[in-house]
């Protein structure tokens, strides 16, 4: 029988996007397109193991992934062994689902898209924040600043938190060209002045609180999360933008019915009360909920089209 657990020696690889770029899919028994345009899908008793990745993102509250704990947890609900591995990019990970040397991965909206588009990942669960399956992506400015909408931002500094990020610099992107300041598909350098990828909501708004930008981007719920009192009294909203689909769990789309629907439930499992704590450490996820894959990413279906973006970030 083909084990999953061969693949173990390659997450040494995964750690590098390059590396992983040079694995190939299985000639023998990973799911194939045949002559007449039809797929094989794998075989359930083919899989004894699961590997999850997780898309590199900033933790609240200083908030841990246990991994150990959550493989644990997965593995006694399903039946399969599991195991768990954190890339430095989240092109990493959509190459893992793509070469097939990773089977489940948790995602923002954007990098999500980008897994279902190359490498057929399917939807299988969405966070649910406040009650939402969405949240909003918003443009910040010193609240002293003479900037007081998007027109202001022309030739001005700006901080995004990354290339990839959906609330950090896609939809924030997405809105200046909606609102007519830059042309679809257009390069920002040529709206904004210097641009800078501060590495994360936190450092993007730090680089606005401390004076090195003009104007940042980020999530709604990032100045609450990774501001104090002082630093959120100094920005204030020139604009805001979505709404931004939430994080999900996404799983390899030739995997058989059975195993996805297994790793589904016990993914919804993790919302009973006794599994809060390690839902929680899921980066800070509240709930776990079930979502279409077209109403969930319909904003971000726009906000892609519209933005000139790199797939080879």
């Amino acid at each position: 029988m083909y084990s999953r657990l061969t693949r173990g020696p390659i997450l040494v690889l995964l750690m590098g996007f390059i590396a992983l770029s040079a694995c190939d899919r299985s000639d023998d028994t990973d799911a194939q397109t045949t002559d007449d345009g039809t797929d094989n899908e794998v075989a359930a008793e083919e899989i004894d193991s699961l590997i999850f990745a997780f898309q590199p993102q900033e933790n609240p509250d200083g908030l841990q992934l246990d991994t150990e704990r959550f493989g644990e947890f997965i593995s006694e609900q399903t039946g399969f062994e599991v195991e768990i591995f954190l890339p430095t990019n989240y092109s990493a990970v959509v190459e893992a689902l793509r070469s097939d040397n990773a089977d489940v991965a948790y995602f923002s909206g954007l990098p999500y898209l980008m897994a279902h588009k190359m490498a057929g990942a399917e939807l299988l669960v969405v966070e649910e924040r406040d009650g939402n399956l969405y949240y909003y992506s918003q443009w910040y400015a010193l609240e002293d600043s003479n900037i007081d909408d998007l027109s202001d931002l022309e030739d001005r500094s700006i901080a995004f938190t990354s290339p990839s990020s959906t609330s950090g610099y896609l939809f924030p992107v997405a809105e200046v060209i909606d609102q007519g300041f830059l042309e679809k598909g257009g390069q920002p350098e040529s709206f904004f002045g210097d641009i800078v990828f501060a590495g994360g909501y936190q450092q993007a708004l730090l680089s606005l609180v401390n004076g090195r930008v003009d104007a940042a981007a980020a999530s709604d719920y990032a100045l609450q999360q990774y501001l104090s009192d002082e630093e959120r009294a100094q920005i204030k909203v020139i604009s805001e933008q979505g709404p931004v689909p939430t994080h999900g769990l996404a799983i390899r789309g030739d995997l058989p019915v059975d195993v996805k629907d297994a790793v589904r439930d016990a993914l919804l499992k993790l919302n009973d009360d006794e599994h809060t704590e390690l839902l929680r450490s899921v980066y800070g996820a509240e709930r776990l909920v079930i979502q279409d894959h077209d109403e969930h990413i319909k904003a971000l279906e726009h906000a892609y089209e519209v933005v000139d973006f790199d797939e080879s970030i």
